[in-house]
């Protein structure tokens, strides 16, 4: 019986290594991170990272990437499935400040402002508009794409205090009691650069 189990394991492990096609390390200031490509989802890109990611990380493990996959600066790929907004340290904060200043969020019940609307939606929409990097914009624009966050699931919400622990770094006029949207799964559309990011 024990037999049977490990080799069942062991089955599994090594075709989950069986549908990573391509992966493409980044030695990075932080870790060494990844981008993934498989053989099921060929124009789907997973960013895998043992470590938190500042931003300009995360744009250079991008742009690596994409010059290994791009053929005369195009692309084949589109989506990218970046993991939880809090393996970006500097995105989630952002994510959260924008929250605790729009009108579109509750940060008294820590919940869209908008009966009926979905955690998942306003934050999409907020990670699409103000919450969203320049170090990204500007990354997908040389390749003539924009990156949409195209899906997010499972938001969390957190207390202000417990966002930013460190008083000094406490935004100026947000209740430390303040209930923020500070982490979600996120996924990346990739479209033309000409085409807005749709608010569906």
């Amino acid at each position: 019986m024990i037999r049977l189990l490990v080799a069942i394991i062991l089955t599994l492990m090594l075709s989950n290594l069986a549908w990573a096609d391509d992966l493409y390390s980044v030695k990075l200031p932080e870790c060494t991170a990844a981008m993934e490509r498989r053989t099921l989802e060929p124009n789907m890109l997973i960013v895998r990272s043992q470590c938190p990611l500042s931003l300009q990380s995360l744009s250079k493990l991008l742009d690596s990437g994409f010059q290994k996959l791009s053929s005369d600066q195009r692309l084949s790929i589109h989506g990218i499935y970046l993991g939880r907004l809090m393996d970006y340290p500097e995105w989630s904060h952002d994510l959260a400040r924008v929250a605790a200043k729009s009108p579109t969020w509750n940060a008294k019940r820590g919940r869209p402002s908008k009966a009926g609307e979905s955690d998942n939606k306003r934050v999409r929409l907020l990670l699409n508009g103000p919450a969203y990097p320049l170090h990204l914009q500007s990354l997908f624009a040389n390749y003539q794409l924009k990156a949409c966050v195209g899906y997010v699931e499972k938001v969390l919400v957190f207390k202000a205090k417990d966002i930013w622990p460190d008083k000094t770094a406490f935004p100026k006029g947000v209740s430390v009691n303040a209930k923020l949207p500070v982490d979600a799964q996120v996924w990346l559309n990739l479209q033309p650069l000409s085409t807005p990011c749709t608010d569906q």
